[in-house]
């Protein structure tokens, strides 16, 4: 992506490059399928059984030898969340193959059991797989991958659908634009992606509508899955004076596209890239109670950055970013390369929702829709 600095009442110029086509043997689409026409449990080569132990350990689960131990019941629900078919009775099949192939005794064909072995694990348990998995392989990434020596992070929000239960219903209720009766629950997620991996690293859900059910909300709940010298790209709903505060107090930055133009907000510094702007305090939220909103400072120092850019179609668009980074070894070329792309995130999301069938969940309680979430994700 090319960069062009010039005066800072212009704005830094971007032109996308094109995308080269995926080669097929690197498509989500092809490695879902390879795993999905394996016969037997696939993850159980890759996701080992004494890496779930120590994590069963770790949040107390005691278990009997059974055939629906909790480790295998895992890998089962895996391989349901990939398969094409996506019942519990395929699972159970394959876990009858895994059984014959390791020369064990062939269990029942009844998914009965496994669905109740399936709701038996914690759904911590899926959450520290998920979250720790990603946390290798941010780990495992090339030094180049990261941004000025820093990971990125992409905060977005998407939504998921589920059937149309008594149970989903009363925690995820169907928009109110949709009569009664000729809708499906609905729920909110925002996930933390890395840039550089492409990995969930955190989700948060809620229900589609309703207080504390925006994505900055969701954001908050995430805030330990962040560290001290993270960047948090993200768009212009998150561009949120309250939110930069919170983050900065953590040692993370911000880098959001600008919402609305800033209200007594005044410029302290002119750069050729950039200005530094003082931010005044917005009027106190709906919400917030008086001491809340005290603990934030009066005024905070923030860069916005001008940007233009330009779609494959060659059509221009103008938007400003505004971040936290104030450090002047980072110019404005570098902010701006970075806001445009954020569209990975969105592209990541959609490529799990569509590849991974996840857009339509297959659950009939709360809790067992985000343990399905949660192993959408782990897979």
């Amino acid at each position: 992506m090319s960069t062009q600095h010039i005066a800072p009442t212009e704005s830094i110029s971007i032109v996308p490059p094109r995308i080269a086509e995926p080669e097929p043997r690197m498509s989500l689409d092809r490695l879902r399928a390879r795993f999905a026409r394996n016969d037997g449990l696939p993850f159980a080569d890759v996701l080992t059984e004494p890496r779930i132990r120590e994590v069963l350990d770790e949040h107390g689960v005691a278990y009997r030898d059974r055939v629906f131990t909790p480790i295998t019941t895992l890998w089962g629900f895996l391989s349901q969340v990939l398969s094409d078919d996506h019942s519990c009775r395929d699972a159970v099949s394959r876990i009858i193959a895994h059984r014959a192939a390791s020369g064990l005794k062939a269990c029942s064909p009844n998914p009965a059991s496994y669905c109740n072995a399936r709701a038996r694990i914690p759904t911590a348990v899926l959450r520290t797989l998920a979250r720790r998995t990603a946390r290798e392989l941010q780990a495992g990434a090339a030094d180049e991958w990261r941004w000025n020596g820093r990971s990125v992070f992409i905060a977005d929000g998407s939504h998921v659908s589920m059937p149309d239960t008594p149970e989903n219903q009363a925690a995820y209720p169907q928009p109110v634009v949709q009569q009664p009766g000729l809708g499906f629950p609905l729920a909110r997620v925002a996930v933390l992606l890395s840039l550089a991996t492409g990995a969930c690293h955190d989700l948060a859900i809620a229900p589609y509508a309703g207080k504390g059910t925006g994505e900055t909300t969701l954001l908050r709940a995430m805030y330990d899955a962040l560290s001290p010298g993270d960047v948090v790209l993200a768009d212009a709903l998150f561009d949120n004076y309250f939110l930069a505060c919170e983050l900065r107090e953590r040692g993370i930055d911000l880098v959001a596209r600008v919402q609305a133009e800033r209200v007594e907000s005044r410029i302290v510094e002119s750069r050729p890239d950039g200005d530094v702007i003082l931010w005044r305090r917005p009027n106190k939220p709906r919400g917030m109670t008086g001491e809340q909103y005290r603990r934030y400072p009066e005024t905070m120092l923030m860069r916005q950055v001008a940007v233009d850019a330009r779609g494959q179609d060659n059509r221009a668009e103008r938007f400003h970013v505004v971040t936290t980074l104030l450090d002047a070894s980072i110019d404005g070329g570098q902010i701006g390369d970075l806001s445009e792309r954020r569209w990975s995130g969105e592209v990541d999301i959609r490529a799990i929702k569509a590849t991974m069938q996840m857009d339509v969940l297959r659950c009939k309680t709360p809790e067992m829709v985000e343990k399905e979430i949660w192993t959408h994700l782990l897979a």
